[in-house]
């Protein structure tokens, strides 16, 4: 059991210590290719922070570990919603500008709604199992590239030619990066997936929750730094757009990616995380449109939400 937990913390060390690495070197090459500042940051960057949970659940979904896959995924969105855009504007007010208000938020709320449509199949449509089949998975891919051109095609228009930054790393420095990040991230989603699917079986505990709590808090690292910084650094407005993009990068890409290698099995997810996870999105969206910023008081109401789902979680397991 001590093993298992030590090799649940070196597997999330590993995975964030990859998905930096990664990004570096990607950033880098985009640079020596001369892709501006904006495309970057839509692409490379909101990439890299969603990279371990494609890893964990792409892991998870070749192992036969659907719940654990999908409650990676889902519990993700909801630490990050919840917590981490709550936590942001407890330190600080966080105004949510046009792209945010318009474009963002609505995908992390129409991706919620996607999930549930495509997963939670014996309520909706009569069948014998929720699952995510190939052919659900090749429609979340699809909508995940129609994100992404859009998300492209506004940067291209905002690129100016003094927007490009020279990067001074030599090319084999930065192809060095980008292999060590993804030999990281393979070999520490694999050690994870194994320990927490051990620690589960140990308590009693089902897949579903373990990827709902442990593993997504673990593989949501890399945006909470990430929005931590940029609060600190005074882009608050990144901070909106890093967790609400996440959290369409994670069921767009990472659903879609998993569920198209391989068909997975869902019983884990119930009524409550699709409530939170729908919930939550709904929330956000109503205060932006209504308030046009998230303040201190809005912050401490989504990191109690949080809480209060933790504390169903584990009621619901006694």
């Amino acid at each position: 059991m001590a093993l298992d937990i030590l090799c649940i913390v070196l597997g999330i060390v590993m995975i964030l210590k990859g998905a930096d690495t990664m990004v570096d070197g990607a950033k880098g090459l985009a640079r020596r290719f001369r892709v501006g500042e904006v495309v970057i940051g839509l692409t490379v960057v909101a990439f890299g922070t969603s990279l371990p949970e494609l890893v964990v659940s792409l892991f998870s979904a070749l192992k036969g570990n659907g719940d654990m896959s999908a409650g990676n995924v889902v519990g993700s969105n909801i630490f990050n919603t919840l917590a981490i855009l709550g936590a942001t504007a407890i330190v600080t007010t966080v105004p949510v500008g046009r792209r945010a208000l318009f474009v963002d938020i609505p995908l992390s709320l129409f991706s919620a709604l996607a999930f549930i449509v495509l997963c939670y199949d014996v309520f909706l449509w009569g069948s014998d199992a929720n699952q995510l089949s190939r052919i659900d998975g090749a429609l979340l891919l699809l909508a995940f590239g129609a994100f992404m051109g859009y998300s492209f095609w506004l940067a291209r228009r905002k690129v100016e030619a003094d927007s490009f930054v020279e990067d001074k790393q030599g090319l084999l420095l930065i192809l060095l990066k980008i292999v060590l990040g993804i030999a990281l991230l393979v070999f520490g989603g694999n050690i994870l997936v194994d320990s927490a699917s051990s620690v589960a079986r140990e308590f009693g505990v089902s897949e579903a929750v373990i990827g709902l709590t442990l593993l997504a808090a673990g593989t949501s690292l890399p945006e909470l730094a990430t929005s931590a910084v940029a609060a600190r650094k005074g882009s608050v407005g990144m901070a909106v757009g890093n967790v609400i993009g996440s959290n369409v990068f994670n069921v767009f890409l990472v659903l879609g990616s998993s569920s198209l290698i391989r068909p997975m099995q869902i019983a884990g997810i119930r009524g409550l995380d699709v409530a939170f996870l729908l919930g939550s999105s709904l929330v956000v969206l109503l205060l932006a449109v209504v308030f046009r910023q998230l303040t201190r008081w809005m912050g401490i109401a989504l990191v109690l939400s949080y809480i209060a789902y933790l504390v169903m979680l584990v009621l619901a397991q006694v």
